[in-house]
C-alpha cells in the first residue's frame, strides 16, 4: 500500500523487554476474546510514540484504579492525501450540522472530488472497523454471526477517544452500519448491536449527535478547537463560559458533560490529560476541571470493567456517578443551563428580527 492511502497502525502494551524497550509492540489483529481498551488519538498521532502516550495514560489510570484482566492498544494515522481537517468538515455535513464554509468550502469541495474518488470511504476508517469490530459480528466466510454473539463479542470492547479520534469512529459507525446492512443485519438488530460499542471521548472533533455508537463526551466550554469544528450550541456556551458550571447535557444534544473552564495552565482547554490522581496531572486543573475528568475517570474505569466482566453497557448516570461526581446535580445543572440558552437565543432571533 503506497503512503498515499490512508493506513494506520496498531501498538499493544506489552511488558518492557529487550524486543520491546518501550513497552509497546506493533500489531495486525486483535483476539476477540479477550476484553480491550482501544485509544483513538488525536490527528497528530501519527508515530508509535504518540500512540503509545495514549495508551500509557490509560495503564497508568487501570493501575491506580487496580483493574485488572484489559488489553490496551492505540492507534498511529498515515493520513495519506487526506486533511483531516477537511474530512470533519465533511463528516458535520454529512450529520446536516451547520458550518462556517467559507474558508473551507472551495478546498472541501476539491476534497470530496479528488480524495474521494480514490478512497470513497477513508482506508484507515476501513482498517479500524476490519481489524477490531468487523470479526466481532462477522465470521470467517463473511456471514453475518447471530445477533447474541454479536453482541457479546463487543462487550468486551471499549474505545477512548480525543480530539480527531472522535470523528474517526463516527466515520467508523457509519461504515459498519452500511457493511452490516448489506451482510443482512435488520435496521433493527443494527441499531442493537451497535449500541453494545462504548465510546469515552474527550474534547470531540465530530458530530455530538447523529451517533451510531453509545458515546459519552467530555469538554471544556472554553476549548477553541471544539469551538472552530463543532458548533452545535458551542457558540453560546463559548461566550457564556464564566457561567457554565460542571453539567451533563443528554443524548439530544450528544450526552456531553462540560463545564466553563478545566485547566489552570493557559491554552490547555483541548487538552486530554487530566482523569489520572496523580500530583502532576490535578494540580493543573480547575475545581470544575476535576469534576468533569472525574466524570471521565469513572467512565473509563467503569467501562473497563465492563469489559473485564462482559457485562451490557449501562447507563451513562451509572458509568460516571459516584467518588465525588453528583451525576443527578449535573443533571440539573445541564437542564437549567440549556433553558437560560434557549431563552437567550430566542430574544436575539426577535432582536435581529429572524423570522420569517
Amino acid at each position: 500500500m503506497t503512503d498515499k492511502i490512508s493506513s494506520i497502525r496498531i501498538i499493544k502494551l506489552v511488558p518492557k523487554s529487550e524486543t520491546a524497550p518501550y513497552g509497546c509492540v506493533n500489531v495486525n489483529t486483535v483476539p476477540i476474546d479477550i476484553p480491550v481498551m482501544v485509544a483513538v488519538g488525536g490527528e497528530l498521532t501519527t508515530t508509535d510514540k504518540d500512540a503509545n502516550f495514549y495508551a500509557k495514560q490509560l495503564q497508568k489510570l487501570f493501575k491506580e484504579a487496580d483493574v485488572t484482566g484489559i488489553d490496551i492498544y492505540s492507534i498511529a494515522y498515515n493520513f495519506g492525501e487526506i486533511k483531516s481537517s477537511l474530512e470533519r468538515a465533511e463528516a458535520f455535513r454529512k450529520a446536516s450540522r451547520r458550518l462556517n464554509e467559507k474558508a473551507l468550502k472551495p478546498e472541501l469541495e476539491t476534497f470530496i472530488k479528488d480524495v474521494r474518488s480514490k478512497e470513497p470511504v477513508s482506508n484507515y476508517i476501513k482498517q479500524i472497523f476490519n481489524i477490531f469490530l468487523a470479526p466481532r459480528i462477522i465470521n470467517t466466510s463473511g456471514e453475518r454471526l447471530d445477533i447474541t454473539t454479536a453482541i457479546n463479542n463487543l462487550r468486551k470492547i471499549k474505545f477512548y477517544a480525543h480530539c480527531h479520534g472522535a470523528s474517526a469512529l463516527w466515520q467508523t459507525a457509519n461504515y459498519m452500519r452500511e457493511t452490516m446492512r448489506t451482510i443482512g443485519y435488520s435496521p433493527d438488530e443494527i441499531s442493537k448491536i451497535q449500541k453494545e460499542v462504548l465510546v469515552i471521548q474527550h474534547s470531540p472533533l465530530a458530530p455530538l449527535n447523529n451517533q451510531n455508537f453509545t458515546t459519552i463526551s467530555f469538554a471544556s466550554a472554553e476549548d477553541t478547537m471544539m469551538l472552530e469544528h463543532n458548533n452545535l450550541f458551542s457558540d453560546w456556551i463559548y461566550e457564556n463560559s464564566q457561567d457554565v458550571v460542571p453539567c451533563f447535557f443528554d443524548k439530544k444534544s450528544g450526552n456531553i458533560f462540560i463545564a466553563g473552564h478545566l485547566q489552570n495552565t493557559v491554552f490547555k482547554e483541548h487538552d486530554s490529560k487530566g482523569f489520572l490522581l496523580s500530583e502532576k496531572e490535578s494540580s493543573t486543573l480547575t475545581s470544575d476541571g476535576k469534576i468533569i475528568f472525574g466524570a471521565e475517570r469513572n467512565a473509563l474505569i467503569n467501562s473497563a470493567k465492563a469489559a473485564v466482566s462482559g457485562k451490557p453497557t449501562t447507563s451513562i448516570k451509572k458509568l460516571t456517578n459516584g467518588n465525588g461526581i453528583d451525576f443527578d446535580q449535573l443533571k440539573q445543572n445541564g437542564d437549567f443551563i440549556y433553558r437560560v440558552m434557549l431563552n437567550d437565543l430566542r430574544r436575539q432571533n426577535l432582536k435581529f428580527d429572524h423570522q420569517k
